[in-house]
């Protein structure tokens, strides 16, 4: 299942960084990809997009499932 997340303090590569570690840490084998033009986290795997969406306020960042 693919889920989308808007990050809108998402702004460079160490956050791409961060908030892919943190759902990696909820997610370990989800795909995760990160836009940063267009502010979008992308993640595919079988996990509760609330789960997901947790891991990315954990590591700092707004975000909202979109």
């Amino acid at each position: 299942m693919m889920m989308k997340f808007n990050v809108t303090d998402m702004t460079c590569g160490h956050c791409v960084k961060s908030i892919t570690e943190a759902i990696h840490a909820v997610a370990p084998d989800a795909l995760v990809l990160c836009d940063l033009s267009t502010k979008l986290v992308q993640v595919d795997g079988e996990y509760l997009p609330q789960d997901i969406e947790n891991a990315i306020k954990d590591a700092g960042f707004h975000s909202q499932a979109s």
